[in-house]
């Protein structure tokens, strides 16, 4: 599936810049806070992302926002319509209501400058896949604006599978008065002929075969075809002491056509069992939203908030009803294309979702001295699945959560903060190898501690972090194949960011976390489970820099250089991948053609062509992308 991207705080009221209409000035290096996360346009850094955040998915939790407000996410908010992305964690979160224990993602939607633009970007892709997108810009008057945004996509990928997308939609801002404004937005993504290269599940602890990149050796009538859908409507409002903020949302994601296809018991050689595992209507739709309202205070130089939100969702999602071929014995990177057998779809099974929230927070803000955060949350949770055959089952969950937060100025240039936050949070779905494939998983109670510190001097800025966060770990349970929680799991770690402007036109962003996971409970006192989760790294590195040539204006060259530690790879943790680094060169110059503002772009990717896997949760492989060279040409009239 096209990676779509996500997140970014929109801060109410901020000034305008060319960069809001301009695409010619995207550069993630040059507009990053720090080295945890943040993507601008189509190109991202840092050690955390929507779907890695301290070792968990914060997207996959339930924890995303659209410019600060509860948005429930069902089909990725395509790209055509959002500005940028940011990873809330720590210090970074501070001034968000109510954060989360897995971190938040927050969607920045594109908002038109002053002048009317119309960006157009034509780019290779990757593996040669062409994408062209078209951003206009209309400033209509000084109150209303319109984006108008087309994306065509031709994607292609790493297992030599591909698929094309067709994206559109918009973003209307009103400001009836001053600081008031209204915000509607729509966005979908059409998808079809997305053929699924197998994942590789291995007959004991080895890693399987190398097997050559962009050879497709999947089925051809094995794909996906569907469409992802959002829309909503926001209201913020700065009414001197009082603020509200208000968002409704419908997010949907539908599979008209789905397919999932996997190689079992691989050996040493290659050979395993091929399954092609399709479906038919899988659908996922969410309505949600939240309504904040918030007092604010002045007492001398400290400024009191109170606040009161409710937020809500609603989420139907059908499922199952699979048909399963058995292709026979085959080779895994082979080519081996059979005839689409006969299949029999069954009935769906129909999960329905309620979930309400009430909360109350207070803030306190003393510039320069301390600022502290307090919120509880009365939660209800409610869950009913429908299964074909077999008894209604629900449940149900009312807990309190609860949040504190406190950061200290002991100076101009250090702030140290402390943090524990409560969650309930979603689990994701079964992956297809289960069992129970394809199933929405419960939500279920998390919590964090954490403590850090953030040092500022000049262009310097250090950020340091300790946290400890537990789950419940859900894995394949080796008695009967289902996808269930089997015991907890616990994050502990440590991570670090660095941004700086060590010399004129030289930017510098760097992250790294230090990561402890480990899993407990009766499954690995038993021996089913081994002490570490799949998938988890115990180091992760992220350097970015980018430099402004002054000989030459308009150029600049830029890299990144992403280190990962050892993965664990199997749910016995008797199997590691190993670790690798990659390294990206690129270049931009920024010029003009005729009196139209352009942007040349040249990455390579992988300069090293450093071959490895990735594993996903219940063991199963798939390959890591290689060496590849992307360019594009941006230019705004």
């Amino acid at each position: 599936m096209r990676k779509l991207v996500s997140a970014a705080l929109l801060a109410w009221g901020s000034g305008e810049t060319p960069a809001l209409a301009q695409r010619t000035a995207d550069n993630a290096a040059r507009t990053a806070e720090d080295g945890f996360g943040s993507s601008v346009g189509n190109e991202s850094i840092g050690i955390y992302a929507s779907g890695q955040v301290r070792g968990f998915s914060a997207s996959d939790a339930g924890n995303n926002r659209i410019e600060g407000l509860y948005f429930d996410k069902q089909g990725a908010v395509t790209d055509v319509i959002v500005r940028g992305s940011n990873v809330r964690v720590g210090l970074s979160a501070f001034g968000y209501p109510l954060p989360a224990p897995t971190g938040i993602v927050d969607i920045d939607l594109r908002r038109a400058g002053k002048d009317a633009v119309a960006s157009l970007q034509l780019s290779s892709g990757e593996y040669l896949g062409t994408d062209f997108t078209a951003d206009l810009a209309l400033p209509v008057s000084e109150r209303f604006s319109v984006n108008l945004d087309l994306g065509l996509f031709d994607d292609q990928y790493v297992n030599g599978a591909g698929g094309w997308f067709v994206s559109y939609g918009g973003v209307a801002r009103w400001q009836p008065v001053d600081r008031v404004e209204l915000t509607g937005f729509f966005g979908r993504y059409d998808f079809g002929d997305e053929e699924q290269g197998p994942t590789i599940y291995t007959a004991s602890a080895y890693l399987p075969p190398q097997i050559e990149r962009r050879r497709f050796f999947g089925q051809d009538w094995g794909q996906w075809a569907g469409h992802a859908q959002n829309y909503g409507a926001m209201l913020k409002a700065d009414l001197g002491a009082w603020q509200i903020a208000a968002g409704a949302f419908n997010s949907r994601f539908a599979r008209d056509d789905y397919a999932s296809a996997y190689f079992e018991g691989v050996d040493g050689q290659g050979l395993g069992r091929s399954f092609v595992i399709r479906g038919r209507d899988q659908r996922a739709a969410s309505t949600s939203g939240e309504i904040r309202v918030s007092r604010t205070f002045a007492e001398g130089p400290r400024r009191h908030r109170l606040l009161a939100s409710a937020r809500g969702r609603s989420v139907a999602t059908d499922y199952g009803g699979y048909a399963v071929a058995d292709l026979g014995i085959g080779r895994v990177g082979v080519p081996a294309p059979v005839p689409e057998p006969a299949l029999g779809y069954g009935p769906l099974t129909h999960d329905r979702v309620r979930h309400l929230s009430y909360a109350l927070a207070y803030e306190l803000r003393w510039p320069r001295v301390a600022e502290l955060n307090l919120g509880v949350t009365r939660t209800d949770y409610r869950k009913r699945i429908d299964q074909p055959g077999l008894p209604r089952t629900d449940q149900h969950d009312r807990p309190w959560l609860w949040n504190a937060a406190l950061a200290l100025m002991p100076t101009d240039r250090l702030t140290l903060y402390a943090a524990t936050t409560r969650g309930l949070e979603e689990s994701g779905i079964a992956p297809s190898n289960a069992a129970n494939r394809g199933e929405a998983l419960p939500a279920l109670r998390t919590r964090q501690y954490e403590f850090g510190a953030r040092y500022a001097l000049g262009t310097w800025r250090i950020v340091l972090a300790a946290f400890d966060i537990a789950k419940p770990y859900f894995e394949i349970d080796r008695s009967d194949g289902a996808y269930r929680q089997l015991g907890s799991v616990t994050h502990r770690g440590l991570e670090g960011s660095l941004s700086a402007r060590p010399v004129p036109n030289l930017n510098l962003i760097v992250g790294a976390v230090l990561l402890r996971p480990r899993v407990s409970g009766q499954a690995v006192a038993d021996g089913r489970l081994g002490a570490k989760p799949i998938g988890r790294t115990g180091l992760l590195i992220d350097a970015a820099v980018d430099y402004q040539l002054s000989s030459l204006p308009g150029f600049s060259l830029d890299a990144r250089l992403v280190h990962e530690g050892r993965r664990v790879a199997d749910a016995a943790d008797t199997l590691a991948i190993p670790a690798r680094t990659i390294v990206d060169l690129g270049a931009r110059y920024r010029t003009r053609v005729g009196k139209v503002p352009t942007m040349f772009r040249m990455q390579v990717r992988n300069l090293g062509d450093v071959y490895g896997w990735q594993v996903s949760g219940g063991g199963g492989f798939t390959l890591a992308k290689g060496r590849r060279a992307v360019a594009s040409v941006t230019a705004d009239f």
